[in-house]
């Protein structure tokens, strides 16, 4: 976003309330306007309900996004800020509604399904094209699935992906059919995850080392500057073949996007604070409850809000071993759930921002909280009684011991921030339990988890709306090197669930199924869980023009850049605010999405 403009002769009292400075990395968009050249849009079709049709194109955001990424490419690195950029460089053949649970398409003009739903033909839109003017042609869509599925390419995950179906089929230039092997429900959903990767300009190369070099695209925008370990700047296309869509009117609204990265999340706040950001998503409660009531927030001139909305949310928790003897008895992983103080960790660590978990699928409830089963809560008493019940029992030494054996446990940790495991240590350790923790590399730890070589892992799963059980809790994929399914659970009634749950095309039923795998699991306690965040916390400058509920149904901050705009009113307001050192009116401080 456009630095606001600020008298020359205010500088001390800016700099004392944290006005917005003049960041390097943000001055060499200001005055580099996108123009974009006449498209007709489309009278068939919808709009997007959460767009806002008023939106102006023009200006910058800058927001931040955590760690450098070692690749843009997101089909070798897949990480929350390789997808952010990704997605707005290539585009699938069609994607989710954004209200409803039905697709739209997106570089598919339309599609036909097979009386046995087994087969799909997607329509590639006939104006679709390169960002290097070369039509979008069924052969790159071809030319992807044979990339990501070539074994010499480092995308293995998305191989696991496209297990369920054959080779794309080339019709003829704009028309690609696809296969399914096997009846599932989401063959459809697998199919509209094809995208085009042009294949006149990347056939030939080395496609692990497309990292950052991405020419030739077919999204809204395009690569513009990458300063590694800095920040990854985005201009949009003002020749993008989309804006045709009416589905499109009202979106990709900024001519730029920069992210930073910085992994000091207190820095992060200061350059919030200076204007060299102007979107800060908060994911430190410590710094979302303490710090944040700085003086631009008071004035009204940076906005403070809780977004609820209804992002799926999926759990976190220390996953357990099952593959390991000592703990097989349900007992003993019982007793570990009550030694987790997640109160007292809510309440020190936290301040209260987050609900306590005591479901898997804890969105598939009211209130995320599954009403059918109680809070597992900390008792060091019960712990210590299941253990003599599973069989350990304390020794001379004051250690638990069976069969000749201490009861050990491991933890791998790679952030600095230890406050939780210790405080669990400490509680493990009143029951004679002998823990050790290690800091390592996030890659050493992963490595070690993908083969099994671990006792409890600290995990947090994201969601999407249509989920498939499968990955993480089939018996079949526990004892898979890299699984998903870390704990290694193998149930016999989970299995026969996750089978039934696919051929079932009704979603309301798929998550009928899915309360019933949750009682299972709930039941033998693969993980000890832990907790949730129930809203999106963002801080930013008071400028921006934003859908009605300030982020759209089902997604956090990542949407900002597809629906967010700079309000040249609002913009002006907060200029003259900050020369006259007045306050604005404040924005909601909480946005519930009904």
């Amino acid at each position: 976003m456009k630095t606001p403009l600020f008298l020359s002769l205010l500088p001390l009292f800016l700099m004392s309330c944290g006005g917005p400075s003049g960041d390097k990395e943000k001055a060499h968009l200001k005055n580099n306007r996108v123009v974009d050249i006449e498209l007709e849009v489309e009278e068939k079709g919808e709009l997007d309900p959460i767009a806002n049709q008023g939106a102006i194109k023009g200006g910058s955001i800058s927001t931040w996004q955590g760690s450098f990424p070692k690749s843009l490419n997101m089909f070798l690195d897949y990480n929350r800020f390789s997808i952010q950029v990704c997605e707005l460089l290539f585009e699938p053949m069609a994607e989710l509604h954004s209200e409803e649970n039905r697709f739209i398409g997106v570089l598919a003009d339309k599609w036909d399904v097979s009386e046995d739903q087994m087969q799909f033909t997607f329509h590639i839109h006939p104006k679709a094209k390169w960002s290097d003017g070369k039509d979008i042609t069924a052969e790159d869509v071809v030319f992807y699935y044979d990339t990501i599925m070539n074994p010499k390419n480092l995308t293995s995950l998305f191989r696991v992906h496209y297990k369920y179906i054959e080779r794309p089929e080339a019709l003829d230039q704009k028309t690609v059919r696809v296969k399914a092997k096997t009846k599932h429900w989401s063959n459809f959903q697998t199919a509209t995850t094809l995208v085009a990767l042009p294949k006149h300009d990347m056939e030939g190369k080395n496609f692990n080392k497309i990292n950052f070099d991405i020419p030739v695209v077919s999204g809204p925008y395009q690569i513009d500057k990458v300063q590694k370990g800095r920040s990854i700047a985005l201009k949009r296309r003002g020749d993008w073949w989309g804006r045709v869509k009416k589905y499109s009117l009202g979106k990709y609204n900024f001519d730029h996007i920069l992210f930073k990265s910085m992994d000091d999340q207190t820095k992060t706040l200061e350059y919030l604070k200076k204007g060299d950001l102007d979107l800060y998503p908060i994911y430190s409660s410590k710094i979302w409850a303490i710090q944040t009531d700085f003086p631009a927030v008071q004035k009204g001139w940076v906005v403070r809000q809780n977004i609820f909305n209804h992002e799926p949310k999926s759990f976190q928790g220390m996953a357990i071993n099952l593959r390991k003897d000592k703990f097989k008895d349900r007992r003993v992983r019982l007793a570990l759930a009550h030694l987790l103080n997640r109160k007292l960790m809510n309440d020190k660590f936290m301040y209260n921002e987050y609900y306590l978990l005591n479901s898997y699928f804890p969105d598939l409830y009211p209130e995320l909280l599954n009403p059918k089963t109680p809070l597992i809560q900390f008792d060091s008493d019960k712990a210590r009684e299941l253990f003599s019940q599973a069989g350990w029992k304390v020794n001379q030494m004051g250690k638990l011991e069976k069969d000749g054996q201490v009861f050990k446990i491991n933890f791998m940790h790679h952030s600095p921030d230890l406050r939780h495991i210790n405080r669990y240590k400490e509680d493990l350790e009143s029951v004679g339990i002998e823990v050790s923790i290690e800091t390592l590399s996030y890659s050493t730890i992963q490595k070690r988890i993908d083969n099994h070589d671990f006792d409890l892992h600290w995990r947090n799963w994201g969601a999407v709306r249509l989920r498939d059980p499968e990955a993480l809790w089939s018996s079949k994929e526990a004892h898979e090197v890299s699984t998903n399914n870390i704990a290694g659970l193998e149930n016999a009634e989970v299995d026969a669930l996750i089978e039934k749950q696919k051929t079932e095309m009704d979603i309301n039923k798929r998550n009928e199924i899915l309360r019933e795998i949750d009682a299972i699991l709930v039941k033998e306690i693969p993980y000890v869980l832990m907790w949730g965040a129930p809203s999106a916390r963002l801080l930013y400058w008071n400028k921006f023009g934003t859908p009605k509920y300030v982020l759209d149904k089902f997604n956090q901050e990542e949407e900002v850049t597809t629906y967010w705009f700079v309000d040249p009113a609002k913009e002006k307001k907060l200029q003259q605010a900050i020369a006259a050192g007045q306050t604005l009116p404040k924005e909601p401080g909480k946005v519930i999405y009904p």
